[in-house]
């Protein structure tokens, strides 16, 4: 990369002075052909200059294009490597709006500034050798051009300061109406039956809108006035140039001309630059929340101990003594813990957990797969403490269907997959009509919520972990399916050597039940009666 980079500022070198060799040659020959005589030399100069000009625009179009998506990619890629080793809690903090807008707005960003940087290093280049050109025709053109274009890049510099905070102000609110989208997209069925809930979401959605448009509004005003007040610089320039410069000396006959030529080439590299500013400062406001973002994810990055250690594949028992978790609602900034709870899940376990809504039952999920980790106490798995480098390989015991799932439309992560097996639970799970895997894809996955868990549940089977979490998955489900979980899903499971936690609320199932499992009850984050059940019908 560093390579490709040197030759696309040699390139740019290159453009900048063909654009300098260019006004030279007509520069010459318009000297000359005032005395009618040709000048082949400056006829020679003029396309030998036109054709590396021709050749250096192209290298720096195509190879900028390669060397920016290149770039490009291995940041996206960097970025959601990180994400994917992060931790569940801290990542919750960071936000959805965030990391999509440094994966998608912000990489766009850097990528259009990446373009501008090596046009605008082709306009320093032209502009270097163009002042070396007006020095020798006349040095007091050359001591206005310094003098101007000093004070002019000292004022746009200092009025660029307090642009890159309005930026990052402006991407602060776009994030924030992403949320509010986001809110009013999957939250459309919520929205439309609460008419006050819609009035409210939209006059919220309005407000963070036109809050946006204010900031951008107000950063796209100094950059306008940047704008003018460069123009004005420069047309200040040449009228300097013109009317002033003749005042201190005689100048040779067509010097003042050739000057304005020359400085007219300036005018154009000058423009180009200023209109680099607002996409350039944008760039770094665009770089410094991707670097904030990559440092908060570092932070929370699990990638060494991820790799350390094998993923486990059995196990005998495992223990959580003393186990606390607490964590701070976003709604209400009430502190909510879990615990402390005692708790041993051995091999070949069924347990159902019930217990009233905000008992902590889902949060116990969390705690016992390893996707939060407690705040005291600890959990042992075969009588080893979970810590550290074991973590990873601890978490690969667990398959797991929250009630806030995804289902993917590949089955990732699954090698050994066998046709016949996904067409015989597709087909006992009544979805052989619905769905099917082709080219490694689900043909569809707009299913109702009800069938969406039963592939949700096909996918967990078909991964074969030791330990299967289950929460409220039978919440959607139709009586009739929901009485084939009991009576013949979770027998199934159990004969092949399944262990099954899983949370309900279908206290009438679980007293009809036909097998052994045992029945835990939780209570503002604690169990509370807890009871084994033998049930022998």
């Amino acid at each position: 990369m560093h390579g490709s980079l040197v030759r696309l500022l040699i390139m740019s070198a290159f453009g900048g002075v063909s654009n300098a060799a260019i006004l030279a040659a007509v520069n010459s020959g318009a000297e000359t052909a005032g005395t009618g005589a040709g000048n082949l030399w400056a006829a020679a100069l003029f396309l030998v200059a036109l054709m590396i000009f021709i050749k250096s625009q192209h290298y720096i179009l195509i190879s900028a294009t390669v060397e920016i998506e290149a770039i490009i990619h291995k940041l996206r890629v960097r970025l959601l490597d990180q994400v994917r080793h992060a931790e569940l809690l801290p990542l919750d903090a960071i936000g959805r709006a965030r990391i999509g807008a440094s994966i998608t707005r912000e990489t766009a960003t850097l990528a259009q500034a990446t373009n501008v940087c090596a046009f605008a290093a082709q306009s320093v280049v032209l502009i270097f050798f163009v002042a070396i050109y007006i020095s020798y025709l006349s040095l007091l053109a050359f001591a206005f051009i310094v003098v101007v274009v000093t004070f002019t890049a000292l004022m746009l510099h200092i009025k660029t300061r307090g642009m890159a905070e309005g930026t990052r102000e402006g991407a602060e609110w776009e994030a924030r109406l992403f949320d509010r989208q986001t809110d009013l997209l999957d939250g459309f069925k919520e929205v439309r039956l609460n008419r006050a809930r819609s009035e409210e979401l939209f006059d919220d959605i309005a407000e963070v809108s036109r809050n946006a448009a204010n900031v951008k509004i107000r950063t796209q005003s100094e950059t306008f006035k940047r704008l003018v007040f460069s123009q004005s610089s420069v047309y200040l320039l040449l009228g300097a140039i013109v009317f002033v410069a003749p005042i201190f000396g005689a100048a040779p006959a067509g010097t003042i001309a050739k000057t304005t030529t020359a400085t007219l080439f300036i005018v154009g590299a000058c423009f180009s630059l200023v209109q680099a500013l607002p996409i350039l400062t944008a760039a770094n406001a665009a770089a410094e929340n991707i670097a904030g973002l990559e440092a908060k994810l570092q932070e929370m990055s699990v990638e060494g101990r991820a790799r350390s250690a094998e993923a486990a594949v059995h196990f005998e028992k495992i223990e959580m003594r003393g186990v606390e978790f607490r964590y701070v609602d976003k709604s209400s900034e009430s502190v909510f813990q879990v615990g402390p709870v005692d708790f041993e899940l051995r091999r070949g376990e069924l347990v159902f957990i019930t217990g009233g809504n905000g008992s902590g039952k889902s949060t116990l999920l969390r705690v016992l797969s390893g996707l939060y980790q407690p705040d005291a106490g600890e959990i042992r798995l075969d009588g080893v403490a979970v810590t550290g480098d074991r973590l990873d390989a601890y978490r690969s015991l667990f398959s797991a269907i929250f009630v806030d799932y995804h289902l993917f439309q590949r089955l990732y992560g699954i090698s050994d997959q066998d046709a016949a097996d996904l067409a015989r639970l597709l087909t006992q799970f009544r979805l052989a009509d619905k769905t099917r895997l082709a080219d490694g894809e689900f043909t569809t996955l707009d299913l109702s919520g009800g069938q969406r868990k039963r592939l949700a549940l096909i996918v967990s089977m078909l991964e074969k972990r030791p330990i299967m979490l289950l929460d409220e998955w039978t919440a959607e489900q139709d009586p009739e399916f929901r009485r084939k979980f009991y009576d013949e899903l979770l027998p199934e499971l159990m004969r092949n050597g399944a262990t099954v936690v899983a949370i309900t609320h279908d206290d009438r199932y679980l007293e009809e039940l036909k097998m052994p499992a045992r029945n835990l009850r939780m209570d503002e984050g604690r169990f509370v009666e807890p009871r084994s059940v033998e049930s022998t019908r």
